[in-house]
């Protein structure tokens, strides 16, 4: 090893300097027995060697220190993560429910409540919803309860989605991982839930599908195939780090060596995101968003949104979409090229994105949703995520059944292989289209 490759850690420094000492010991005993046969003078040659044989035993021995205290040292560990109720337990009753999409005075203190709501997340903010209702011209109501005084005491934010090729259903709230019912209390969660089921009567809906993270014991039909994975965070990446297992840090190690570039910015990055997004999307036999839809979305999140690049050779070869909301950092989207998957460049870019949720001081990161049997959730499971089941309950019409929107209904199976064999640019034409009505 050279001087200029000598390693820039502490320990590195020092394991460096220890194998330098040793070719030097090594050169200067077969100097000093040279000089011996030849009947020369040694003594500066021993007194070297002995200088030498000093300075590598103190080497030595400063490094045996430092593996000590390293291997007592106390190890972080995220432990399990606290899940917030959506329905909470305060007094009071049921009030007035009124659709905040009209009123912008309601809507100021929706955003006040939403934001003070343990449990809401970024995806129950009304801006959301106007997001959707601009983009796609669905019908939405944002239904909030308010007391006598004013007071908002509970919001359900709903979108309806109607196509002749998926049907005609409402989602608290579609695209994204979270939505459902936030209350004060039961009284007020079974009003708001009443009223949107009324609306679904109303436009002769199929369902309303309400989007939870927990139990809230709305006592309706209910589906818990998805799961989402919280990772608690610490104060320091360092300390995250050595949290994980030791192949998970190879594993970064590796793609880090592979990758060229990780950028973390905002909508000057959306052609290179979209161009991986699309590509693998199309790869998963996946109907893709336009890419005004995440212009807009990055437009009403603001300063809560950011796109993620990891490139190879110059070349975006990874992807994410992160957001962050009150003390969580979630990421919806992520993709990598295919032919990339062997250089880990996956592992460096969620490390690169998690080190960014410690330094921006959020508490805890959500790896977003995956099936139970996927392999996607053990790639989130291996970084010491806590799995959490996600409850989605459902108000049915009479003599519906739960829906069965999802790939591994044998319906979408012919639909999904042809996709897959789609050139990416008609992907790209007809995706958007699709999508828009899928849930």
């Amino acid at each position: 090893m050279s001087p200029q490759e000598a390693p820039k850690t502490e320990q590195g420094k020092v394991r460096y300097d220890i194998s330098q000492l040793k070719d030097r010991k090594g050169l200067l005993s077969r100097q000093i027995g040279e000089a011996k046969k030849a009947g020369l003078a040694c003594d500066e040659l021993i007194s070297e060697l002995q200088q030498v044989s000093s300075q590598l035993k103190a080497n030595q021995k400063s490094l045996k220190q430092a593996l000590n205290d390293e291997a007592t040292q106390e190890v972080w560990s995220p432990g399990t993560p606290a899940i917030p109720q959506a329905i909470l337990d305060k007094p009071g009753i049921s009030g007035e429910i009124t659709d905040a999409l009209t009123d912008s005075d309601v809507i100021e203190k929706v955003q006040s409540y939403v934001r003070a709501h343990p449990a809401a997340s970024i995806w129950h903010l009304p801006e959301v919803l106007r997001f959707i209702q601009r983009h796609y011209g669905h019908s939405c109501q944002y239904l909030c309860c308010m007391n006598q005084n004013g007071q908002v005491i509970g919001v359900l934010p709903v979108a309806q989605l109607r196509s002749r090729l998926f049907g005609n259903f409402m989602v608290s709230v579609p695209y994204f991982n979270y939505g459902g019912v936030l209350a004060d209390n039961a009284d007020v969660a079974a009003s708001l839930v009443k009223t949107a089921d009324e609306w679904r009567s109303n436009r002769n809906a199929e369902h309303v599908e309400l989007r939870h993270h927990s139990d809230n014991g709305l006592n309706l039909p209910r589906r818990k195939g998805k799961v989402t994975f919280w990772l608690p965070l610490p104060e320091a990446p360092d300390e995250l780090w050595r949290s994980f297992q030791p192949k998970v840090r190879a594993q970064v190690k590796r793609g880090s060596n592979e990758t060229s570039e990780l950028t973390i910015g905002g909508a000057e990055l959306i052609d290179e995101f979209y161009r991986v997004f699309a590509r693998n999307m199309r790869d998963l036999g996946t109907p893709v968003y336009d890419k005004r839809f995440f212009i807009g979305l990055l437009e009403a999140l603001g300063d809560r949104a950011h796109l993620v690049i990891a490139r190879i050779d110059g070349k975006p070869v990874g992807c994410a979409f992160i957001t962050g909301f009150r003390d969580r950092m979630e990421i919806p989207w992520a993709s990598t090229l295919r032919e990339y998957n062997h250089t880990g460049v996956n592992m460096a870019m969620y490390w690169h994105i998690l080190e960014f949720a410690v330094n921006q001081e959020y508490r805890v990161f959500d790896f977003g949703r995956c099936s139970r049997d996927a392999g996607t959730y053990r790639f989130k499971q291996q970084w010491g995520a806590t799995p959490v089941p996600l409850h989605w309950d459902y108000c049915l019409a009479e003599g519906s059944q739960l829906p069965q929107l999802n790939p591994d209904n044998p319906k979408f199976r012919f639909m999904i292989a042809a996709w897959k064999r789609m050139p990416v640019w008609i992907s790209k034409l007809l995706g958007p289209g699709i999508v828009k009505h899928l849930p």
